[in-house]
């Protein structure tokens, strides 16, 4: 018996599936397994995931450094001034800038002097990040909101400085903005300095001018006086008057002793008629002058008591004058010593690469939140299923 070998074809072997294959397979099966996992958590990740690396426009972000400094900080060398902490540095200027930054006054300046909407709008940024977007409405108040998520001032609790973050789709854009509000926190500075100078010294200033006013009003008052009464300084003038008086009381005087002796040793002596006369002469000419220093409204006493008066005046408004002066340079020296500047430490930079999104950050926060969802979503339904079967 002839044994016939019959000839066959060559079994091939089975295809092994690719590692990519087995993986594929492994994770359908797995997702099938656990829809809700899957739903939940698994997908909501992968396309996170996909909008942060391949979607998402990077974000650059410019920080700068600055402290509030007063007039009488600025000897003391900056070292210093940092190793003294924040009680030093930090003040309710300090505060007012800050709020000034994150404020809408602010964003106003910005949206006027610098387009700041076309900053967070250019062509280049995600449907997701730029504003306006497709959940948020297009209005002033979204607007800050945004604003407010972009521009960043807080105290750096190391160093004591305030610290600004200003985050755009721009590296250039970023600085400049940044430098921007620097500058609009300076032009506040000296509005606060301005106010505070006017606070201080305003009303000093007003009780000189008032001073001033009435001194003026007095000295026009002399003028008028020296015009009308065609004197200069009655006080002075009234000293010649004075001594001709008592001239001419002395020679009446003496005149008169010499009368009296004459009638005493020659009665019949020819010089009597001439005393006489001299005497009445003598007393004609203290009358005259005794008229013009005493007696009418012309005469010289009159006008040395009005003229007193108002010198009394004067010289009590110029001592006020010089007190109120004295009072008003205390007051600028005192708002000197309270003006405060805007010092930069360091100025807004020029980021070479973006610092945001953080992906990685990102990813873990959002994996975490995700999958604590879904924990909690199980032991509520699982919480439910038993109360039901209870």
């Amino acid at each position: 018996m002839i044994n016939q070998v019959e000839e066959r074809e060559p079994i091939a072997p089975p295809i092994q599936p690719s590692s990519f294959s087995r993986i594929m397979f492994l994770f359908v099966n797995f997702i099938k397994n656990r829809p809700a996992l899957a739903l939940f958590v698994i997908f909501p990740n992968i396309l996170f995931f996909i909008y942060l690396s391949c979607i998402a426009s990077p974000q650059y972000i410019s920080e700068a450094h600055f402290m509030v400094r007063s007039e009488r900080s600025q000897s003391t060398p900056l070292s210093m001034l940092l190793q003294a902490g924040g009680e030093t540095i930090t003040s309710e200027n300090t505060y007012a800038v800050q709020d000034y930054m994150m404020s809408r006054d602010a964003m106003n300046t910005l949206l006027k002097k610098h387009n700041l909407d076309k900053v967070f709008n250019p062509p280049h940024a995600d449907f997701i990040a730029r504003y306006p977007n497709f959940y948020s409405r297009n209005d002033k108040e979204s607007f800050y909101r945004y604003y407010k998520k972009h521009i960043k001032a807080e105290i750096d609790a190391d160093t004591s400085l305030s610290v600004l973050r200003v985050r755009t789709f721009n590296a250039a854009e970023s600085q400049r903005i940044a430098k921007a509000l620097l500058t609009a926190s300076e032009s506040l500075i000296n509005d606060i300095n301005t106010r505070q100078r006017q606070n201080l010294i305003g009303a000093a200033q007003k009780e000189v001018d008032e001073s001033l006013k009435q001194l003026q009003q007095l000295q026009l008052k002399l003028a008028t006086f020296r015009n009308t009464n065609a004197v200069i300084d009655p006080e002075k003038q009234s000293i010649p008057l004075v001594s001709n008086k008592y001239a001419l009381q002395a020679m009446q005087t003496a005149t008169q002793m010499q009368l009296d002796q004459t009638l005493k040793t020659t009665p019949d002596s020819p010089s009597i008629a001439v005393y006489r006369h001299q005497i009445a002469i003598i007393q004609q000419e203290l009358k005259r002058a005794s008229a013009q220093l005493t007696g009418n409204a012309e005469s010289l006493v009159p006008k040395l008591t009005e003229f007193d008066s108002l010198t009394i005046q004067r010289q009590l408004l110029e001592k006020v004058l010089i007190s109120e002066v004295g009072s008003l340079e205390a007051a600028k020296a005192q708002a000197d010593r309270q003006m405060v500047f805007l010092e930069e430490v360091t100025q807004p930079d020029a980021p070479d690469y973006p610092e945001y999104p953080p992906t990685a950050v990102f990813m873990a926060v959002f994996f975490a939140a995700t999958y604590g969802l879904y924990i909690m979503g199980r032991l509520l339904v699982a919480g439910a299923r038993e109360h039901k079967t209870t």
